[in-house]
């Protein structure tokens, strides 16, 4: 399937911390349109989001999948992009827009991709991760999260694999703990190897609408 994507950057630089007060600013520029936020009345939409809000070098970004390219034209409406982030309000201009198209399937051979800030763990399989006595058990348990990551990423988009997808952790460069709402989680970076073909700077994994798990593609590897 060929998977259309779009990354909006702004000018003017941005915190960590201060992605989901971007979001909430977006959101709200938006006119609260349904893919911009991932809810549906006063639940959750429980699906892959199609757009995403992160840092990309310093700037605040919007990376749009499939239906959001479509519907990031609500934003794009009266092009007044005044934000408050926060205390502060604050006037950005685009920087640049990346429109791309990747065909997003199984191939014979492998790619190499790097994700930061990456959130495999929750509550139930941390206790897992934290009773394993090898790296060997630990790779191979994040690997297999790291697999249906992908696989969620998939069923958002409609695309559902025949053969079987291959996911290798090839290197963990750093663990550490990122907070979200005052809440400490164990964050990775990693260089993973696969079989699938995937977009650049999408997120996976727990909170990927909000700069969490970012993907891009590993040329040095």
């Amino acid at each position: 399937m060929n998977v259309k994507t779009l990354t909006v950057k702004f000018n003017g630089e941005i915190k960590g911390y201060e992605i989901p007060l971007f979001r909430g600013a977006v959101i709200e520029a938006a006119d609260h349109s349904l893919l911009f936020h991932n809810h549906q009345g006063d639940g959750y939409r429980y699906s892959y989001p199609l757009i995403q809000y992160k840092k990309i070098g310093q700037n605040p970004s919007i990376v749009c999948i499939e239906q959001g390219v479509e519907s990031i034209g609500k934003l794009f409406e009266n092009g007044d992009f005044t934000f408050r982030i926060g205390e502060n309000v604050r006037k950005m201009e685009i920087l640049s827009v990346n429109a791309n198209k990747i065909n997003v399937q199984l191939w014979e051979t492998k790619f190499n991709f790097m994700i930061k800030r990456w959130l495999p763990l929750n509550p139930y399989n941390y206790k897992i991760y934290n009773s394993l006595s090898t790296q060997i058990e630990k790779v191979q348990l994040l690997e297999k999260i790291l697999k249906g990551n992908i696989l969620s990423f998939l069923k958002g988009l409609g695309i559902f694999l025949e053969n079987e997808l291959v996911c290798n952790i090839t290197n963990i460069s750093r663990v550490y703990v990122e907070k979200y709402k005052g809440v400490g989680m164990t964050a990775f970076d990693i260089a993973f190897s696969t079989n699938l073909s995937l977009p650049d700077k999408i997120g996976l994994g727990k909170n990927a609408a909000l700069g969490f798990g970012v993907v891009r593609q590993n040329h040095l590897s």
